[in-house]
């Protein structure tokens, strides 16, 4: 069995957490106040296999770039028709969906259903 070092873990953590945030700069809410370097309005994307992936994951960031005046777009993969035991895989679509919906006007973004259009089973 390969042994793990502290140093080992750290260096994989730093490299992946550097891979992860690489695409979006690093702003403040305190940005805001300050005249930025970034003038132009950034068109953000987070996206997640079902309803709650986006929110849960990154809420925070959403809400900040939102704050700040950027384009933040929510894009759920499927509509989390197995989610909720008892009820059919309509309704939990239904609920699913407004869920969604909901924590995207609280956030200010825009919610895309890459699935809106696949059938819902019965």
């Amino acid at each position: 069995m390969k042994q793990f070092t502290r140093r080992a873990i750290l260096e994989k953590t730093a490299l992946a957490a550097a891979s992860a945030g690489s695409g979006l700069p690093l702003l403040s809410s305190e940005a805001s106040s300050e005249p930025s370097s970034m003038s132009r309005t950034l068109k953000i994307i987070v996206s997640g296999g079902h309803p709650d992936d986006p929110e849960s994951g990154c809420g925070g960031t959403i809400g900040l770039y939102s704050d700040l005046e950027h384009d933040v777009a929510m894009l759920y993969l499927t509509r989390g028709e197995a989610g909720i035991q008892g009820k059919s895989a309509r309704e939990t679509a239904a609920i699913r969906t407004a869920e969604c919906q909901k924590a995207c006007a609280i956030l200010r973004a825009r919610p895309i259903l890459a699935a809106k259009l696949m059938a819902i089973p019965k």
